[in-house]
């Protein structure tokens, strides 16, 4: 059986928060391991626990969700962040969070079994944005200045099969799909993916496909899924 989804659940809404733990309790493959209803709680949370996903509102009764979300990924680098909003959000902010190593942006409109879609998908190394934001918050990730010189330059160190695991992220594959075409384990592309991210100094699969879309790297399908 493998390991449970261990899961920090921060959200300035109590009732919302309690349901939304309930929910993920009831999960047999998820653990609520702690909870936290302030910026000041979350960051005591994140030094104190041990966790496998953040999943974080990004509104914490006014404060930015996001300095909980850099101190938790300073501590923590290998866990993921799953933001949670009220709104659909702007591409700044999404790229704002991408580039700081969020790896999902979901509203609270969506439904329970989606969002546990994104709490296994994130926790597999996936990167899940709204289909609806994607081709924006890609655009803008290529034309900021850190899609430039510094990360291009680790294109070039990349081997012929992190090129290949490239390309096919920049296709839109999800990562099993990507061992299935390359025969290939799922833990097989997890490394490969961490090394693609190393060399390109970047911290998600979607700011990887924004420096692979700069320097003309190609797959051989359009990026249309909304898991990376």
């Amino acid at each position: 059986m493998p390991p449970h989804i261990r899961v920090v659940v921060v959200d300035d809404h109590e009732v919302f928060l309690d349901a939304l733990a309930l929910c993920l309790r009831e999960q047999p493959d998820i653990d609520v391991v702690a909870t936290a209803t302030s910026v000041r709680a979350a960051l005591r949370v994140v030094e104190d626990t041990a966790f496998d996903v953040l999943l974080l509102d990004l509104d914490l009764a006014g404060e930015d969700g996001l300095l909980v979300a850099r101190q938790a990924l300073s501590r923590h680098p290998e866990v993921a962040v799953l933001v949670t909003t009220g709104s659909d959000g702007s591409d700044q902010r999404i790229v704002e969070a991408v580039q700081l190593g969020v790896r999902g942006w979901m509203t609270k409109t969506v439904t329970a079994s989606d969002l546990l879609e994104a709490i296994r998908g994130v926790a597999r190394g996936e990167t899940h944005i709204p289909a609806q934001l994607l081709t924006g918050v890609l655009m803008s990730l290529s034309q900021r200045p850190h899609a430039a010189a510094e990360h291009l330059e680790g294109i070039d160190e990349l081997t012929s099969r992190e090129l290949e695991v490239l390309g096919c992220l920049v296709d839109g594959m999800s990562r099993a799909a990507i061992g299935e075409l390359l025969h290939v384990s799922p833990n097989t592309v997890r490394t490969h993916v961490q090394s693609i991210l190393h060399k390109l100094k970047v911290h998600s699969a979607l700011a990887a496909v924004a420096v692979a879309r700069r320097a003309g790297v190609t797959g051989s399908a359009s990026l249309t899924s909304t898991s990376v």
